[in-house]
């Protein structure tokens, strides 16, 4: 496809950013501006006329000096024998730094393994995501201001403990597997629930709270009666509610023998069920949620919570990364051990 035409001084800007870019290269692989010209057989004029902006280098070139540095970087970085090509091995990012800088649309998606690490590394900073969840986790009530809760409190702990500043992203649930692929944040709040279904999208800490998660059912008390457990109320009625992506929804997948409804936020399920309660006699909406949350949610808008016999199940929450940082999720994890965990249940705050 043909590249759109720009202006000579928008040219001059993008080349001068993109001889930088190879320059802060060729610091760390200690080869000069003749040595990088001669490894991927170009003059070494052409380099000077990058800086100048008196033409543009051909995605194959920017492609082939990606190549080279890499290799180059290799002998630098690596440890041997366990690590033999960590430049190699995140050749995705060196190539979208340059094609970014070169003026092209960087058309490598993702980086390369422990990029985050790095980019942490040399900004002393990391950026992670978070939804709204109440008392663990809750978006500021003004601009500027950080958000507030048990996860918010631990998570800042530990980068602390790491000896690094903690960036917030606020990313709905749906979000967040795109977000951690693309390295849009370097990781995930310790409030996601470790399921197994997960382990395609995300890589888990050890655990950060000491309480445990179970699947449990939310109620109205008018139709609850006598019944201590879902499996005590008459299966025909039940319709189970529950929020896409979250605990339930692998619930439900289990429970296949009753009616299902989904509902983005646990508000428009609360709703529903408290509407329902009241207008239609023949159905019996119930609420699936987490154990922790049922407790909050029960308390809030007066439902009774019940256990499900029927899923034995018990999980517990962590931060979630990229599944090639292995670097970070170790020292993660070693900061957990250095700390206690989040005791306090959002039943009990």
């Amino acid at each position: 496809m043909a590249r759109s035409k720009r202006s000579r001084s928008e040219d001059t800007s993008s080349q001068s950013i993109f001889v930088k870019v190879v320059e802060k290269y060729l610091v760390e692989a200690g080869w000069t501006k003749q040595q990088l010209m001669a490894e991927i057989k170009v003059g070494e004029t052409q380099f000077y006329r990058w800086a100048r902006g008196d033409n543009v280098p051909k995605k194959a070139i920017v492609s082939r000096i990606a190549v080279i540095l890499a290799r180059r970087l290799d002998e630098i970085r690596q440890q041997l024998p366990h690590d033999p090509f960590p430049a190699s091995d995140e050749i995705d990012g060196i190539l979208n730094e340059l094609l970014e800088a070169a003026g092209y649309r960087a058309f490598v998606r993702g980086k390369g393994a422990d990029s985050s690490w790095y980019e942490i590394a040399k900004k002393e900073a990391w950026t992670l995501g978070y939804t709204s969840v109440p008392k663990w986790s809750e978006p500021p009530n003004k601009d500027g201001a950080k958000p507030t809760g048990l996860v918010i409190e631990y998570a800042e702990r530990i980068g602390r403990l790491l000896g690094i500043h903690t960036n917030w992203k606020y990313l709905d649930y749906d979000q967040m597997p795109l977000a951690i692929q693309e390295r849009q944040v370097d990781g995930i709040a310790p409030f996601i629930l470790v399921l197994p279904g997960r382990f395609f999208s995300f890589r888990f800490s050890e655990r950060c709270s000491e309480d445990s998660f179970r699947l449990a059912a939310l109620i109205s008390p008018d139709h609850a009666g006598s019944a201590t457990c879902l499996e005590d109320l008459p299966s025909k009625s039940i319709q189970l509610l529950y929020l896409e992506g979250e605990l339930a929804e692998w619930g439900v997948a289990v429970l296949d023998s009753y009616e299902k409804k989904s509902f983005e936020d646990d508000k428009q399920a609360i709703s529903y069920l408290l509407a329902t309660a009241k207008q239609d006699k023949d159905i019996i909406p119930v609420f699936l949620v987490d154990s922790v949350t049922g407790h909050f949610l029960a308390s809030e808008n007066k439902l009774k919570i019940m256990n499900v016999e029927t899923i034995d199940l018990e999980t517990y929450s962590a931060f979630a990364f990229h599944p090639d940082e292995e670097k970070l999720i170790t020292a993660v994890n070693s900061a957990i051990k250095l700390t206690p965990r989040i005791i306090k249940s959002v039943a009990e705050k």
